[in-house]
C-alpha cells in the first residue's frame, strides 16, 4: 500500500487527500442531515447577505461539495489527461458543478416549502370577472371568479350598490366571509 502512495506524484497526493477528507465529511454532513442535527455554518463574506444554497456559494456544504468534485476528479483525470495543469482545471470545473447542481437541487427542494394555500384577504383590491349576477344592496350573493397566483377561485359576492349582471367586472373592496366578498363595479 505504502509503495503505491510513495509512487504517486504530488499532485495525485493531494487530489487523494481531498478526495477522502471531503468525502468523510459529506457522508457526516449526510448523516447528520437524515438525523435531523445538520446546520450550516457560513463563512465570513465581508458583510455580503449571502443565504446557504441559494442566493451565495460562501457556505460549508458548499465547500465540501466544490472539493469532493474537485479531488474526485483531480483522481480519475490522471489516466485521462496527462497535464498537471489541464487535471487541475479540469477538477476545478468539475468542483464548480458539484456546487452549481447543489444550488439547483436546493432551489428545487425550496419550491417545495412554499405554502401555496389560497388566503382569500389575497382577493382585495383584485378585479373579478362576475360569474352569477350579484343583486343590489346585499339583497343576496352572486358569485365572481378572480386569479390569484395563476390560481382561478370561484367566491361567493355581495355589492353595496347597483346589482352587477353577469359577465360584467367587478373590483373586490373587502372580506365578508372566508368564503364571501364585498364587491363594486368597475
Amino acid at each position: 500500500m505504502m509503495e503505491a502512495w510513495n509512487a504517486l506524484e504530488g499532485a495525485q497526493k493531494v487530489f487523494w487527500c481531498v478526495a477522502i477528507v471531503a468525502s468523510i465529511v459529506f457522508v457526516i454532513q449526510t448523516i447528520m442531515t437524515f438525523v435531523g442535527l445538520d446546520s450550516d455554518t457560513d463563512l465570513d463574506t465581508g458583510g455580503l447577505d449571502v443565504d446557504e444554497g441559494i442566493s451565495g456559494f460562501f457556505s460549508l456544504k458548499n465547500l465540501v461539495n466544490f472539493l469532493l468534485g474537485y479531488g474526485w476528479a483531480g483522481v480519475v483525470f490522471k489516466n485521462m489527461i496527462h497535464s498537471t495543469l489541464w487535471i487541475q482545471l479540469a477538477a476545478v470545473g468539475v468542483g464548480l458543478l458539484f456546487v452549481l447542481v447543489w444550488v439547483i437541487i436546493i432551489r428545487q427542494v425550496m419550491k417545495l416549502g412554499v405554502d401555496k394555500t389560497f388566503h382569500i384577504e389575497e382577493t382585495v383590491g383584485l378585479v373579478a370577472d362576475v360569474y352569477l349576477r350579484i343583486p343590489a344592496e346585499k339583497a343576496s350573493s352572486g358569485k365572481v371568479m378572480v386569479s390569484v397566483r395563476g390560481s382561478v377561485h370561484e367566491l361567493e359576492a355581495v355589492t353595496a350598490g347597483d346589482a352587477i349582471p353577469t359577465g360584467a367586472k367587478a373590483r373586490i373592496v373587502s372580506v365578508v366571509s372566508q368564503d364571501s366578498v364585498l364587491v363594486e363595479a368597475v
